[in-house]
C-alpha cells in the first residue's frame, strides 16, 4: 500500500495509521466492559499498549524504555515527600526522553526519518511530567491555579490503576494525553452515571469526516507541495511572490499531515466516551453536548487562524496546556505576572521534548519571539480596530459600517500574515538541518527575520504614541457612552 501511495508514506507509518484507526472497534469493546469494576479497563489499555508496541510495531526496546521510566515516576513520587519531588522527576523523565531522541541523533537520516518509539514515550513523558506535580499539590494542598487545584491528586492511585492511565489505548500512540484525575473520574464514575446513555456517534463521524478530509489534502497535494521540494533549484529559482505561494501551500499540507492522525485519534477518544466534557450553553441560548476533553488539534480554528495565538489555542492542544500549567505557570512566582523570560524558558522546553535536531530550535525560539511580538502588536495597534457598540449602524457612512470595513481588513492581513510566517517559520521543522534551513531561507531573503526586527524598532518609536491615542479614544468612547446612556434614560421616561 506505501508504494501505491507514491512512497508518500512510509509501511511503518501507515502501521500506525491502522493501529489508531484500531481504537475505534476496540472504543466499542471498552464500553462494554462492567462499569463497577474499573480494573479491567486499566488491564485492557495494558494489553492494548504491549500488543501494538511490541508485536505490530516491534518496538521492543520502546516497550521497556516506557515501562521503566514509568515505573520509576511512580516510585519516586510515592516515598518522596519532598517540596521538589516534582521538579525532580520532570527533569529526570526528560533526560529519560533525551536518551531517545540522542539515539535517534547519532542515527543521522535513518533516526529522523523511520517510524521509532519516541512518539509514545513523549506522549508518556507529558502524563509523567504531570502526575508529579498533581501529587504534589495534592499533599501540599497549594495549587497554584484552579486548574491545578482539579487536578490535584489527594489518593496515591495502585499500580494497575497508573499504568491504566499510561497505556489508555485511545491517546498511547500519538495523543491526545489526559491528567490523571479526568481518567479516574471517567473509569470511577463516568459509566456509572446517566452520561453514559450520551450517544458519542455524531462527535466520532466529525472527526473521523475531518481527518479523511485532511487526508485527502494531503495525498493529493502532498506529492508537488513539501518542503523537500524548496530544496530544489525549481523552487529556488521562481519568483519571490511564488515562493511565498507555495510556502502557504506547503504549511496547508504539512499541517493537514499532523491534524489528520490527531483528528482520528481524537475520534477514538469520543468513541469510548472519555471525550465527553459536560453542557455548554451556546450563544442562541441552547444546551449542547460537548465532546473535547481530549483534544489535540481543532482544525477549523487553526486553518482560520488570524494570529499566533489562536493557531497556538488549537494546535497540539494537549501538549500546550502541558506547557502552560506544568512550565509557563510553575515558573512564574506566584503574584507576579508571565515575563518574556518565562516564555523564553516554555518554548525552550518544547523544543527540548521534540528532540535535538537544530530545526527544533530554529522553530520553537524564533516563534516565542513573534508570539511577544504579536502580544505587543494586540496592546498596541488592535485596539483601533475593535468595533465599539454604542457606535451608530444606521447608515452605509457611519462611523460603526467604516469600523467594520477595517476590522476586516485588519482581520484578513493578521491571516495572510501569520499563515505565511508560520509557514516560513515551520521550514527547520521539517528539514532539521542548518545547511538545509538556510538554503530555504536565504532564498526568500530572510523576510520574516527582517520584518521581524523592523516591526519591533517601528513599534518601538511610535508606541507611546499609540498608547496616548488609545487613551484619547476611550476618553472619547466614555463621553458616547455617557451621551447614549443619557438619551436612553430620557426616551425611557417619556414612555413611562
Amino acid at each position: 500500500m506505501a508504494s501505491r501511495l507514491g512512497d508518500q508514506i512510509s509501511a511503518d507509518h501507515l502501521k500506525l495509521v491502522f493501529c489508531v484507526i484500531s481504537s475505534y472497534p476496540l472504543a466499542l469493546i471498552y464500553r462494554t466492559l462492567p462499569a463497577k469494576y474499573p480494573i479491567f479497563r486499566h488491564i485492557f489499555s495494558i494489553i492494548y499498549a504491549i500488543f501494538t508496541m511490541g508485536l505490530v510495531l516491534k518496538f521492543y526496546e520502546g516497550t521497556i524504555h516506557i515501562g521503566l521510566t514509568a515505573l520509576f515516576t511512580y516510585i519516586f513520587m510515592k516515598w518522596y515527600r519532598g517540596n521538589n519531588g516534582a521538579y525532580i522527576n520532570f527533569v529526570i523523565v526528560m533526560l529519560s526522553l533525551s536518551i531517545c531522541h540522542i539515539d535517534r541523533k547519532i542515527k543521522g537520516y535513518e533516526g529522523s526519518s523511520k517510524l521509532d518509539y519516541s512518539g509514545p514515550l513523549m506522549v508518556a513523558i507529558i502524563k509523567l511530567s504531570s502526575f508529579g506535580f498533581n501529587i504534589t499539590d495534592g499533599r501540599s494542598n497549594n495549587a497554584t491555579t484552579a486548574y491545578n487545584e482539579r487536578m490535584k491528586i489527594v489518593h496515591y492511585p495502585s499500580l494497575i490503576e497508573f499504568f491504566g492511565w499510561i497505556c489508555f489505548f485511545g491517546g498511547f500512540l500519538v495523543g491526545p494525553t489526559s491528567e490523571y484525575m479526568d481518567y479516574y473520574r471517567y473509569t470511577n464514575t463516568f459509566f456509572i452515571s446517566k452520561e453514559r446513555y450520551i450517544s458519542p456517534y455524531a462527535a466520532t463521524l466529525r472527526q473521523i469526516t475531518l481527518g479523511i478530509i485532511a487526508a485527502i489534502v494531503m495525498i493529493l497535494v502532498g506529492h508537488t507541495y513539501n518542503y523537500s521540494r524548496m530544496l530544489d533549484d525549481t523552487f529556488l529559482n521562481i519568483p519571490l511572490y511564488k515562493k511565498l505561494v507555495f510556502l502557504n501551500v506547503v504549511g496547508l499540507v504539512e499541517r493537514c499531515k499532523f491534524s489528520c492522525i490527531w483528528l482520528l485519534a481524537e475520534g477514538g477518544c469520543v468513541l469510548s466516551g472519555f471525550g465527553y466534557n459536560g453542557i455548554k450553553q451556546q450563544e442562541d441560548g441552547t444546551q449542547k453536548h460537548q465532546w473535547d476533553r481530549l483534544r489535540n488539534v481543532d482544525w477549523i480554528a487553526c486553518e482560520t487562524a488570524q494570529s499566533f495565538k489562536d493557531l497556538s489555542n488549537g494546535w497540539n492542544v494537549s501538549t500546550n496546556n502541558w506547557l502552560r500549567h506544568y512550565v509557563y505557570n510553575r515558573v512564574t512566582p506566584p503574584g507576579t505576572k508571565p515575563t518574556s523570560r518565562t516564555l523564553a524558558i516554555t518554548y525552550i522546553t518544547s523544543a527540548l521534548w521534540h528532540g535535538f535536531y537544530p530545526g527544533y530550535y530554529a522553530l520553537f525560539i524564533p516563534f516565542g519571539m513573534f508570539q511577544s511580538l504579536s502580544r505587543r502588536i494586540r496592546r498596541t495597534i488592535r485596539p483601533f480596530f475593535v468595533i465599539n457598540s454604542s457606535e451608530g449602524t444606521s447608515s452605509p457612512t457611519s462611523p460603526s459600517m467604516l469600523r467594520v470595513v477595517w476590522k476586516k481588513t485588519y482581520d484578513f492581513m493578521g491571516y495572510l500574515i501569520s499563515m505565511t510566517l508560520i509557514a516560513i517559520l515551520v521550514v527547520p521543522f521539517e528539514l532539521l538541518h542548518f545547511s538545509r534551513i538556510r538554503k530555504v531561507w536565504s532564498s526568500i531573503y530572510y523576510l520574516h527575520i527582517w520584518g521581524y526586527m523592523l516591526t519591533w524598532i517601528i513599534l518601538g518609536v511610535i508606541e507611546s504614541v499609540l498608547f496616548s491615542m488609545q487613551q484619547k479614544q476611550r476618553k472619547q468612547q466614555e463621553v458616547l457612552d455617557n451621551q447614549m446612556n443619557h438619551k436612553l434614560k430620557e426616551l425611557k421616561q417619556k414612555t413611562l
